[in-house]
C-alpha cells in the first residue's frame, strides 16, 4: 500500500494557511504535516523516506525563491500556485526546480492529483500545457543524457507519453498496464539514459522527437 503524500503548505498569510489546510485535509492519500510562512521551516516538517510535496502559494513567486525552496526542502517536490499557465510564467519556475504548477482556477480534484504526482517525483502540468512546456525547456537545454542501451518497444511507448507530460497513471491507462509496471519501465529508462529524474528523461525524449508521433 502506498504511503500518503506528506504536504507542507507554504504561504505568508495565516488565513490562507488555514484555508488550504481545511480544503486539503479531507482529500484521500494526502496528509497535511504542517504549514509555514517562510521556506526555512519546511524541511523539518517532513518525515524522512516518505513522498512529500510543498504547496507554494507565494505572491510574486520568483525563480530565486523556488531554487532556495528546492534546496531547503529536498527531497520534497515543489508545486507552485500560479496565476496562469502562460509559458512566460511557468517556465522560469520549472527551470528553477519546481516539479509542477497549478492554477488558482483548478478544481480541488486537479489540485489533489497534482500534489500526489509531484510528491512522487512526477512533472505535473495540464496535458495541453505539458507538451509545450517540455518542448520549450528542451530547446533551451543542452542534451545531458546519452542512450547507453537500446530501449524496448514498451519503453519507447512509455517515453513518448512521458514526453507529452502524462502522469504514471495516465501512461498506465493509455498502454493498458499497471502503474507499477509503468514505474518499472521508467526505472529501466532512467538507467539506460543514465539520468536521475523524470524531467531529465522527458527533456531527452522531447529533444529526440518522442513528444510527437510514436517512435
Amino acid at each position: 500500500m502506498r504511503s500518503a503524500i506528506q504536504v507542507v503548505i507554504l504561504t505568508q498569510a495565516a488565513l490562507h494557511r488555514a484555508a488550504w489546510r481545511a480544503l486539503l485535509s479531507a482529500q484521500p492519500d494526502i496528509e497535511i504535516v504542517g504549514t509555514a510562512a517562510e521556506n526555512e521551516a519546511t524541511a523539518s516538517l517532513f518525515e524522512a523516506g516518505r513522498p512529500a510535496t510543498v504547496l507554494a502559494d507565494i505572491h510574486g513567486l520568483t525563480p530565486a525563491f523556488v531554487r532556495e525552496l528546492v534546496e531547503r526542502s529536498k527531497p520534497a517536490g515543489i508545486l507552485a500556485l500560479v496565476v496562469s499557465y502562460e509559458l512566460a510564467e511557468i517556465l522560469p519556475l520549472l527551470r528553477a526546480g519546481a516539479l509542477g504548477c497549478i492554477s488558482g482556477d483548478a478544481s480541488v480534484a486537479d489540485l489533489a492529483r497534482a500534489i500526489i504526482a509531484v510528491g512522487r517525483g512526477e512533472l505535473s502540468l495540464p496535458p495541453d500545457v505539458a507538451g509545450r512546456a517540455l518542448a520549450a525547456l528542451a530547446r533551451g537545454e543542452t542534451p545531458g543524457a546519452t542512450l547507453i542501451e537500446p530501449l524496448t518497444g514498451r519503453e519507447k511507448e512509455t517515453l513518448a507519453l512521458l514526453a507529452r507530460g502524462y502522469s504514471n497513471k495516465d501512461i498506465a491507462q493509455s498502454l493498458f498496464l499497471s502503474v507499477r509496471t509503468v514505474e518499472a519501465h521508467l526505472r529501466n529508462i532512467y538507467g539506460k539514459l543514465a539520468v536521475r529524474s523524470r524531467t531529465e528523461a522527458a527533456l531527452w525524449a522531447v529533444q529526440q522527437g518522442y513528444g510527437g508521433e510514436d517512435k
